[in-house]
């Protein structure tokens, strides 16, 4: 008789005994909107609405003088630089040579904030090396090959040449 009337029960979805639905955590598509954080967590951890400060207004105040005044033109000696992970301490960074910013990106080169590409005409400069006329053959992450127009050989111009001053490449016309 219990069976009969479960049977019946679970047919007419009369059950007393509802199940809560099991939610499955699907990945979140791109455009749904960011789910709320949970109430579980500490107010202090998801909202920081007060900050609790170690110096007091007139250090801040002067520290923020300091830094908007810009680094102290008097001081020429620099602490050494560490670099991270090598244990390896050089000296203090030469001032009058600024590293210029170059990279790689989709096998195009990024220098004195111009694109280069392959094929491109150039004319190459170096502190020891004239001005030659060549065209860009590949661009690597640490290498940059050209072609001197004038005997067609290869020239590998290193990227830490480029970024440090040593080398330099400009645009030339075609």
């Amino acid at each position: 008789i219990v069976d009969s009337e479960r049977n019946t029960m679970e047919l007419s979805g009369d059950c007393a005994e509802t199940k809560p639905a099991m939610t499955r955590k699907l990945r979140r598509r791109p455009h749904d909107p960011v789910p709320l954080p949970d109430k579980r967590r500490g107010k202090s951890a998801s909202h920081p609405s007060h900050l609790n400060y170690l110096a007091d207004e007139k250090e801040i105040d002067m520290d923020l003088k300091a830094i908007l005044r810009g680094p102290h033109r008097g001081s020429t000696s620099r602490k050494p630089v560490m670099i991270s992970g090598s244990g390896v301490t050089m000296g203090p960074l030469p001032t009058d040579n600024p590293v210029m910013e170059t990279r790689v990106e989709d096998g195009k080169l990024l220098f004195e904030r111009r694109w280069f590409h392959r094929g491109q005409p150039v004319y190459v400069e170096g502190k020891d090396t004239p001005r030659f006329p060549a065209i860009i053959s590949a661009i690597a992450t640490e290498v940059l090959w050209v072609k001197k127009t004038s005997d067609s050989s290869k020239v590998k111009i290193y990227m830490s040449h480029l970024s440090c001053g040593k080398m330099t490449i400009k645009r030339r016309a075609a």
